[in-house]
């Protein structure tokens, strides 16, 4: 074979190649925003049930553990310092969060409610 036909096919397997590549990153980027967006509003319902001071939820990033388990970071009041993050076990997340000892005082109960009992609890009281 010739040269230039050698080098016509090794451009055309990059091409290939990186399109893949750039095919499977745009993916995970648009299920990483349909899991912000389904998971979001679950974690500041409980940021603001379960704590005061809590006016404004921003969420930055969402990651994948290396044990496999997704979460999602993000910061409380415009304020980096109090930045959280919250783990997803299970199909939602319910209340596995870390968040700084500053939030922690501001705590309303001894034991935080799961976002399926604030829920519930919304549910009985109309």
């Amino acid at each position: 074979m010739k040269k230039s036909t050698i080098f016509i096919l090794f451009l055309i397997l990059i091409l290939v190649f990186s399109g893949g590549l750039f095919s499977k990153k745009h993916q995970e980027n648009v299920e990483r925003e349909a899991f912000l967006k389904e998971e979001s509003p679950r974690i500041e319902q409980f940021l603001k049930y379960n704590y005061i001071n809590i006016n404004k939820v921003t969420f930055t990033h969402v990651k994948v553990s290396p044990m496999g388990i997704p979460y999602i970071e993000g910061y409380i009041n415009d304020d980096k310092e109090l930045a959280f993050s919250a783990s997803i076990f299970e199909d939602h997340f319910e209340r596995s969060i870390s968040i700084p000892k500053q939030v922690g005082e501001w705590s309303k109960y001894e034991v935080d409610k799961s976002v399926t009992e604030i829920q519930q609890e919304k549910n009985k009281n109309p």
